[in-house]
């Protein structure tokens, strides 16, 4: 059967949630949640998300492509310098992602989003004013550490704290606010690049990201519902009394647990080869497609994308939550694949687009699956350690990937054949994530084999 509609609650969850009003909580809900008391709150705070989301990895990432191109068009510089700063980029959100992801699980979330959005804002200021190239690789770093502190690490511990069997759903919605951010924000950053000059486009930016983020960190997310005398998925109202008492979630899990489970240590080869992959095509997407369509459609191509991951998400969250995660992301890794290799390969327009489109599917549910699995794997409350230990994995292959391709593109002559090595690093990634086992299955296996 398919879940009622997340806007609607069942009798029983208003029923429970009528009884939460007249419950002792910790702390009040925000007032929003006065103009549909009877919707879990945690979807409010999904939608919050989303569009933090839509600001925050809309610049951070997809804003990243523009740069690329802005900053050599603009100065004349290298392209191989600008694109070695956008993989240091990576690598810092990464490096970062570690100590980000235990204070999260530690302190919460909310301090984090607030200095990471103001470090991304002066981070951008600053990109619009360099005169010189090395100036671009320190406030790449400050870009990557607001990125990192503003990004999916303490957005994801948000939700997999307030939604467990809806918890891919609300993912979803979450993660929809990056899509929207590559379709509405990179044709508005490059008209103003064209029309204004980079330093005004920057601003702009770094004026939507202040005003679109501190609201939903002020007065829209919350950390925790069990702060809110609330349980996940607003299944079980509870009293304040009742917040330290009732049944426990599972533990925190220290980090050398973590990295010695070998669910832990597949997951990372899985995703840290393919964002390898993924980031490097994506990085180049612009580049590539204006060399065999032209610049007008080349950024068509990448609206494509954006749109390609908006409708991914909406069709593979709504069914996420009701099947295995490990097959369906493999799935996705070998659409990738497919996807890369039709645009290595074709020759018209149409099955150029297509292929951008179809790129686009798939990126936005890998970004997604890599929460839900980390979630799925070591629980709510080791979530952001068990991101950020991923992340320094993730992240750093993927500002590995831009340079390899660059290194490909310039040993081979061209992008074509050297797209066909991330079609099989994709495939390689695919069957790795299919050995993936919960940690207590891990444990279960080597009972058995020992006795």
């Amino acid at each position: 059967m398919f879940p009622s509609p997340l806007w609607w609650t069942t009798s029983e969850r208003r029923s429970q949630l009528s009884r939460a009003s007249t419950l002792p909580a910790t702390r009040p809900l925000p007032r929003l949640h006065r103009l549909a008391p009877k919707v879990f709150y945690g979807w409010f705070v999904a939608f919050g998300c989303g569009l933090l989301s839509f600001v925050v990895v809309g610049i951070g990432f997809y804003g990243l492509v523009v740069f690329l191109d802005a900053l050599v068009a603009e100065h004349g510089w290298d392209r191989a310098q600008v694109a070695a700063a956008t993989s240091l980029y990576w690598v810092v959100t990464g490096l970062v992602g570690i100590p980000i992801g235990r204070g999260v699980d530690r302190f919460g979330a909310r301090g984090f989003l607030l200095a990471g959005v103001l470090v991304m804002a002066l981070a951008l200021v600053g990109i619009g004013r360099v005169t010189a190239p090395w100036q671009i690789f320190p406030l790449y770093v400050v870009l990557g550490i607001g990125f990192s502190l503003a990004g999916s690490i303490p957005s994801g511990a948000i939700i997999t704290r307030w939604f467990s069997a809806r918890r891919g759903m609300a993912m979803m919605l979450a993660h929809t606010g990056v899509s929207l951010g590559g379709i509405i924000l990179v044709p508005l950053f490059s008209g103003w690049i064209a029309t204004h000059g980079l330093a005004v486009a920057v601003d702009r930016l770094a004026a939507i990201l202040l005003v679109v983020s501190l609201p939903m960190i002020g007065f829209v997310l919350r950390s925790d519902p069990r702060s809110h005398g609330l349980e996940a998925d607003g299944g079980q109202a509870i009293s304040a009394e009742e917040t330290q008492t009732s049944r426990p979630r599972p533990g925190p899990r220290s980090q050398a647990d973590i990295l010695r489970s070998p669910a832990f240590r597949r997951l990372a080869a899985s995703f840290g080869l393919m964002l390898f992959c993924q980031v490097a095509f994506a990085m180049h997407e612009l580049a590539f497609f204006r060399g065999r369509i032209g610049p007008e459609l080349a950024a068509l191509a990448v609206s494509a994308t954006a749109g390609g991951s908006l409708v991914g998400r909406l069709v593979v969250g709504s069914f996420a939550d009701r099947m295995d995660r490990r097959p369906l992301a493999a799935a996705l890794f070998l659409l990738q694949a497919v996807m890369v290799a039709l645009a290595a390969s074709a020759e018209g327009t149409t099955a150029l687009l297509v292929a951008a489109a179809g790129f686009g599917f798939t990126i936005g549910n890998i970004f997604l699956f890599q929460s839900l699995l980390v979630a799925e794997l070591f629980g709510a409350a080791s979530f952001g350690t068990a991101l950020g230990l991923l992340q320094l994995v993730s992240q750093i292959a993927s500002g590995l990937g831009p340079l390899a391709l660059g290194l490909l593109r310039s040993a081979h002559g061209a992008y074509e054949p050297a797209l066909f090595w991330l079609v099989g690093g994709a495939c390689g990634a695919a069957g790795i994530v299919l050995t993936i086992r919960q940690p207590g299955e891990e444990r279960g296996r080597e009972t058995s084999v020992s006795g």
